[in-house]
């Protein structure tokens, strides 16, 4: 998958066969504290991809219970299955905000 490719400098978890891939955003350095929103950092994160860049992912913490969110907190959902202009759109803008 180009999206794997795009955040080879981060952790991402990427399947032999499907749809979607796991992105670590931990190295990205994002801080989303001061939106004090009160949602896990996940959950902000994809909401300022979406809001500022256009950019649709899915947060993973909504997949667990309360008890265990946290350990989901750092990572976001990206979806493979997309056009390729899609793809290469979204490997722009995930390159453009890379940490140096």
């Amino acid at each position: 998958c180009r999206v794997r490719e795009a955040v080879v400098s981060t952790q991402s978890t990427g399947p032999d066969g499907g749809y979607f891939m796991l992105v670590d955003t931990s190295p990205m350095g994002w801080d989303f504290t001061q939106e004090n929103t009160g949602r896990c950092y996940d959950v902000d994160c994809v909401k300022w991809l979406t809001r500022e860049f256009k950019l649709a992912t899915i947060p993973i913490s909504v997949f667990y219970g309360d008890k265990i969110r946290h350990l989901a907190a750092k990572y976001i959902r990206v979806c493979c299955a997309k056009s390729d202009a899609t793809i290469d759109r979204a490997c722009q803008i995930i390159r453009s905000l890379k940490r140096a």
